[in-house]
């Protein structure tokens, strides 16, 4: 990855879905209706306007005709639209508004088909004939759009939802025709020739006029000049045309009048913005919207491409690209007879720093090593995040391996600098494997694994610096590998053994405990050592379900020799900083002390220093939970960790463990003797009892007792015995009175 790609690799992903839809305006055509109500006063109040309003050939029968079947398509289009483009979301007040249009559009064909001067149409036309069409159509619009601005309605989703306002559209449109055919007589007068309209149909069409404004008022409430889930505007713009043309029809004495066309025109006006408030909701957003979510998915796939590829955290190609880059790097360095450096690194440390400062602070230095990284090398060398801590660098076109070693020291060199995160300066280290084709491998998974082994022999090694990988890194990672996988059959196969050292008191002579050894009798390899298969175990977490059955096996053993008469003694168990962080520790020690029907204090469970640095508070709160239990803690190997004075005092310990490299040579060489004297009289002034490990001599065993050290371990008194060999062994220190 370039120097730049850090930079702008994460700005490129991150505009992707930022496409916002744009939104319509939803602003009332004020113009539009100021001028339709500008014509409907000229042609009510001036000259011009009454002059043409006592010709009664201005609305001819074949005009009437003509505007009708025009608002009776644009009602039709209202219902197909609305029925049949259905969207996700769709309002369910858009069904709604169809359905009502459709009964409109069928009553209104019955009114144009009654219409005066029209044929027969069951009964002779009849201008009351028609105008009881007209007004139910009229009502049955207004009706609707005043149901439609009342209540927002959620999408209709249930097909017998809208089948049922399908019937209900039919069955009052089929109603309608039956009064007004078979019944004209149930209607009031409506119409008189030679004196207009009668009282009754004044009032109906003023009805008509409320209850249009009132669906105004609650379209325009609900978002005629804000938006809404489809055009209120439009909405309430087809219930003030309506207004208008109802008011035409209170005003003509006869229904070829000026007013009767206006009227008819006004009512084409407001179904066509129905059909607009309608068509906009159902067909034109959706394809808009579908068009947003188009570009939006595909932004969507270029930020899946990328992450496929790429790390999210530091915008690093990951290993996938890894890979694919190692491949071409390697192509070319076949065609250039130039070698290509694979190059893991880990960083030192990383979780101490994760753990204490917290993940976020964790993640800002993790992107502040990449960028450190994509700085430190070529522009076409690749660095990559392995994932975690670990990052991977692929540097080609070397001329040869020599060329390797100065690149990444200066890498190393460049991520020791002090890093500022948050106003806070961190320092880190790391450490790093090199494997370089072809000499250590020809592919991908080849190189990887040898610089990873190549890598862990850095951290071994001290960390913050690097290794090249060799055949006996190689070896030795196979037989880890040979040993992991036997050591997973080995606890069920029962090839584990405990051999127990005494630990005696150095004033009176007496065994006062046993430390649990761990032994592996492999049936083909004979008897592992536990410097060989004991990292193995810890680095894989198969010591978990090891410790746990040494514990078990100890406590048992331990009430044997109870039950054998032996002389009760406190059993030692070492214990792995795996299974100490375990949750279900606790668990472990009481079943194993439970199913044995041993006491808790005579469980002792020894701990390594550098247990007790790593996360404090855990160790802390873990130690008083076993310290509750009644179980014994020891440190073990103390002097050669990280302790201080205030571990000490705020762990519940009981014991100190002096390590046998300074027990060794305690009489000869002063450093140790002062290191061991240090170490009792701190023991002594805190309260704890010293065990003193390695003791072989006599002359040792005396001069530690004249230190005032508690208790020795050590082939002075015993070698690690299995447990068979334990009752004579001590039968026979008592028959010599020791």
């Amino acid at each position: 990855m370039t120097r730049s790609a850090v930079g702008t690799a994460a700005a490129n992903v991150n505009e992707a879905g930022s496409s916002q839809p744009r939104e319509r305006s939803h602003a009332l055509p004020y113009h539009l209706l100021i001028a339709l109500v500008s014509i409907l006063l000229i042609v009510w109040l001036w000259p011009i306007g009454i002059m043409l309003h006592h010709r009664d050939t201005l609305f001819p029968v074949s005009l009437h005709t003509l505007t009708e079947f025009g608002a009776i398509a644009v009602a039709l289009l209202v219902f197909a639209v609305a029925w049949f483009a259905q969207s996700p979301g769709q309002p369910g007040n858009v069904v709604l508004i169809g359905c009502g249009f459709l009964a409109v559009g069928l009553i209104d064909l019955g009114h144009t088909l009654s219409y005066k001067g029209m044929p027969v149409f069951v009964t002779p036309a009849d201008p009351e004939k028609a105008i009881h069409f007209w007004l139910v159509a009229r009502y049955v619009a207004a009706f609707t759009l005043l149901a439609a601005a009342l209540r927002e309605r959620p999408p209709i989703t249930a097909a017998w939802q809208r089948r049922a306002m399908l019937l209900a559209a039919f069955a009052g449109s089929a109603l309608v025709y039956w009064v007004n055919l078979d019944r004209p007589h149930w209607w009031p007068r409506t119409f008189i020739d030679g004196q207009g309209l009668t009282p009754f149909k004044v009032v109906a069409e003023y009805g008509l006029i409320v209850v249009s404004g009132i669906a105004a008022w609650g379209f325009y409430r609900h978002g005629g000049a804000r938006g809404g889930s489809y055009s209120n505007a439009d909405l309430c713009t087809a219930c003030l045309i309506t207004i208008l043309s109802e008011l035409c029809f209170t005003l003509y004495a006869n229904v070829n009048s000026v007013f009767s066309l206006l009227g008819h025109l006004y009512k084409i006006g407001a179904y066509a913005y129905i059909f607009r408030a309608i068509f906009v909701t159902s067909v034109r957003d959706p394809y808009q919207r579908l068009s947003f979510e188009v570009q939006e998915r595909r932004e969507a796939e270029r930020r899946v491409e990328f992450l496929a590829y790429h790390d999210v955290l530091t915008q690093l190609p990951n290993r996938a690209l890894a890979r694919d880059r190692l491949v071409q790097a390697i192509a070319d360095a076949r065609r250039n007879h130039t070698v290509v450096a694979l190059v893991f690194l880990d960083l030192d440390n990383f979780k101490t720093i994760n753990d204490s400062l917290g993940h976020a602070r964790g993640d800002a230095l993790l992107q502040a090593v990449a960028r450190a990284l994509v700085e430190n090398v070529r522009e076409t060398d690749t660095v990559c995040r392995q994932g975690g801590d670990e990052f991977l660098l692929i540097l080609k076109g070397l001329p040869d391996v020599e060329a390797v070693g100065p690149i990444v020291s200066k890498l190393l060199e460049a991520l020791s600098a002090p890093i500022d995160i948050d106003g806070v300066s961190l320092t880190t280290s790391a450490s790093a494997g090199v494997a370089v084709w072809p000499s250590d491998g020809q592919d991908f998974d080849a190189l990887l694994q040898r610089a990873d082994t190549a890598m862990y022999r850095a951290k071994e090694e001290g960390r913050n610096g690097h290794r090249f990988f060799d055949e006996n890194m190689n070896r030795e990672s196979l037989e880890r590998l040979t040993i992991r996988q036997g050591l997973r059959k080995a606890l069920d196969a029962g090839e584990f053994r405990l051999h127990y050292q005494p630990q005696v008191d150095l004033a009176s002579g007496e065994v006062v405990g046993f430390e649990a050894l761990l032994r592996w009798m492999h049936p083909q390899w004979g008897l592992v050592s536990p410097a060989r298969f004991v990292p193995v175990a810890e680095e894989s977490g198969l010591i978990v379900p090891i410790g746990s059955w040494v514990i078990q096996e100890a406590c048992r053993q331990a009430a044997d020799w109870d039950r054998m008469g032996l002389p009760p003694v406190v059993m030692a168990v070492n214990l792995s900083a795996v299974q100490f962080k375990r949750g279900d520790l606790e668990a472990v020690l009481d079943a194993a002390l439970s199913q044995a029907g041993l006491p808790a204090e005579r469980l002792e469970l020894e701990l390594t220093e550098s247990l007790l640095v790593d996360d404090p508070q855990l160790v802390r709160t873990r130690l008083l939970s076993l310290h509750a239990m009644g179980v014994k803690l020891a440190i073990d190997d103390f002097g050669t960790g990280y302790s201080s004075l205030s571990y000490l005092k705020r762990f519940p310990v009981d014991r100190l463990k002096i390590d046998r490299s300074f027990v060794s040579d305690v009489v000869s060489d002063p450093d140790d003797d002062a290191i061991v004297r240090a170490i009792i009289q701190l023991a002594a002034s805190l309260g704890l009892r010293t065990t003193a490990e390695g003791v072989e001599t006599e002359a040792t065993r005396e001069h530690l007792q004249r230190l005032g050290c508690d208790e020795l371990q050590g082939y002075l008194v015993a070698r690690p015995m299995p447990a068979e060999d334990v009752p004579g062994w001590v039968q026979r220190q008592m028959a010599q009175g020791v």
